[in-house]
């Protein structure tokens, strides 16, 4: 049986009630140049940051990113996820969309 953590602790290693939500999208792109790409991807980020939210990730035709909140202690909302998708169904640069739901992003995995 795991031991009780203080609250200071849990706040530090952002479990619980601290947890940090966002989400995973992944995108095949069908732009046709690295111009194109970086506008797509500067647009999104614009956007985001907007809603108060940060991106990470990469690829080139294929793009893996996280989105999670810039507030210390915040986290991504549904309504987040939505407007996300919203702005990128509307994206004539986008062939595939693949929106995965809230996760604790202190919990995702990585592969190189």
């Amino acid at each position: 049986m795991p031991s009780q953590r203080s609250k200071r602790l849990r706040k530090k290693l952002y479990l619980d009630e601290f947890a940090v939500f966002g989400f995973v999208i992944s995108l095949k792109l069908n732009t046709e140049s690295d111009e194109e790409l970086d506008a797509f991807i500067e647009s999104l980020a614009d956007f985001a940051e907007s809603r108060h939210l940060l991106v990470g990730g990469g690829g080139m035709s294929d793009i893996e990113l996280v989105i999670g909140s810039a507030l210390r202690y915040g986290s991504a909302t549904e309504q987040d996820r939505k407007s996300i998708k919203e702005w990128i169904e509307e994206r004539n640069e986008v062939e595939l969309l693949e929106l995965g739901s809230l996760v604790d992003l202190h919990q995702l995995e990585f592969v190189d």
